[in-house]
């Protein structure tokens, strides 16, 4: 009995990777434009720089950091025309732990890609002159960040337009 709970297991965890990687092909990449130049910063909540009453519910695995500014520049890709007008890009932000990280409150939702439903952490609408375009995010995550590495993933008309890793130590 004990060996079939570890071959069940082991089975579930091959088809659940195979099922992971299937969802990753899935992913549609832009042809035609590009996020890049990433420059991330972290920062404290400006109410935890000297408050020093909320040290008494310390959590090891939470960082200090509330607030991500994000800057990275939208172009099209070389060679490839992108359509000019109003573009919304959207930021999709993945914690050490493999959550999306989004609040409606905070300015978060739900856009389609690929055919799924797939949750935003924040976005912001541009008009696209056909020029490189500065983007600059700035969030405040309603709770503080966990330790480790965290994805930023960028869409812009469905698509993911660029991808950018941090840490948090």
């Amino acid at each position: 009995m004990k060996y079939l709970h570890l071959i069940m297991l082991s089975f579930f965890l091959v088809i659940g990777g195979k099922a992971l990687a299937q969802q990753k092909t899935k992913e549609v990449l832009s042809d035609k434009a590009r996020a890049e130049n990433f420059d991330i910063e972290l920062m404290k909540d400006i109410e935890d720089l000297n408050d020093s009453t909320n040290l008494t519910q310390h959590e090891p695995h939470k960082s200090n950091f509330k607030i991500i500014h994000l800057n990275f520049d939208v172009s099209a890709k070389e060679g490839v025309p992108l359509e000019t007008g109003f573009k919304t890009v959207m930021m999709r932000l993945i914690d050490s732990r493999g959550v999306d990280i989004f609040d409606p409150v905070a300015g978060g939702g739900f856009f389609m890609t690929g055919g799924k439903e797939t949750p935003y952490t924040f976005k912001q609408s541009f008009t696209y002159d056909g020029k490189l375009q500065h983007i600059e995010f700035l969030y405040k995550n309603p709770k503080k960040y966990h330790k480790g590495l965290h994805i930023i993933e960028i869409f812009m008309d469905g698509a993911k337009i660029g991808e950018e890793h941090f840490i948090i130590k």
